[in-house]
């Protein structure tokens, strides 16, 4: 499941309707909209702050649905990593990563 569709699921899995959440998140709409259609990536730092809102960890978030298959080893050493970054910290990685993408 790309990051868009879990974005949505665990939305609706509470009821929540995007507006709502954007408001929730400090986030316009739209924003919103986006990631979900699969047009744009949330930032690290909108992403914790969802996970945050829902309750749950990035390795939940990132698990697969409908699996109890634990999170790879090597992807729970990397969010432990990102989950105590500054958010200047997670601006900087977030970039990294857009540019190693590219």
């Amino acid at each position: 499941m790309m990051i868009g569709e879990r974005f949505a699921y665990f939305r609706k899995l509470n009821n929540l309707s995007a507006n709502k959440l954007a408001k929730e998140l400090s986030v316009d709409p739209s924003t919103i909209s986006k990631i979900e259609k699969g047009n744009s990536l949330p930032s690290l730092q909108l992403l914790i702050k969802y996970c945050n809102y829902f309750n749950i960890t990035l390795a939940d978030f990132f698990a697969p649905e409908g699996t109890s298959e634990p999170l790879r080893d090597d992807l729970k050493d990397f969010l432990n990593v990102v989950k105590d970054l500054s958010p200047e910290q997670v601006k900087a990685f977030t970039q990294a990563f857009k540019t190693i993408k590219k």
